[in-house]
């Protein structure tokens, strides 16, 4: 029979939230450098088309006339690439989200903290644990806006799998000693 309790239940969603707030982090983090190659790139390109514009003016010389109205058309491109991929907002957006489920994962680790110290009983364990599913149900629904492959792309970096559970050891890492299992486990055996 699967017995699942409500520890478990908690830690198994608090890993959950772990691998999306490191998701949404690492996609925030990629698009952001991505905004700023490409706004540095405009700028060498405008500054090119600076100096060769000024040597046409300067030297009457065909070739740098049309080099500057090469390198103005690429400019022009490159811009109208970052306006349409909006990496900012994007970047925005999803820093946002990995902010709300950075709350949401130390609030379940305050959840667990209390359970195992006795501050709350199971029920209260429950009502919280409710509390904070709908709270996370909501980050989710205003999170699907953001590009999904994008997300995915950044899911498989951060976790080098496709699976959006971490094992106990994973979740182990981000919890102290009291709230570890790994480490329950091992005190037992020994």
């Amino acid at each position: 029979m699967f017995q699942l309790s409500l520890v478990d239940h908690l830690r198994l969603t608090f890993g959950h939230v772990v691998y999306r707030h490191r998701a949404h982090s690492q996609l925030a983090l990629t698009l952001s450098k991505w905004s700023r190659r490409l706004r540095a790139g405009e700028v060498v390109l405008m500054i090119a088309v600076a100096f060769t514009a000024g040597a046409a003016a300067l030297t009457n010389n065909r070739a740098y006339a049309f080099a500057s109205v090469a390198l103005a058309f690429v400019a022009v491109l490159m811009l109208l690439a970052g306006l349409m991929m909006e990496l900012d907002a994007s970047a925005q957006t999803h820093m946002v989200c990995a902010g709300r489920l950075w709350l949401i994962r130390e609030r379940y680790r305050a959840l667990m903290t209390d359970l195992v110290d006795g501050a709350i009983d199971l029920d209260g364990a429950r009502q919280g644990r409710d509390l904070l599913m709908n709270d996370l149900h909501t980050i989710y629904e205003r999170s699907s806006l953001v590009d999904q492959a994008a997300y995915q792309s950044a899911s498989k970096a951060v976790a080098g799998f496709d699976d959006v559970t971490l094992s106990d050891e994973e979740i182990d890492h981000f919890l102290p000693k009291s709230l570890q299992k790994t480490a329950k486990t091992e005190a037992t055996a020994a």
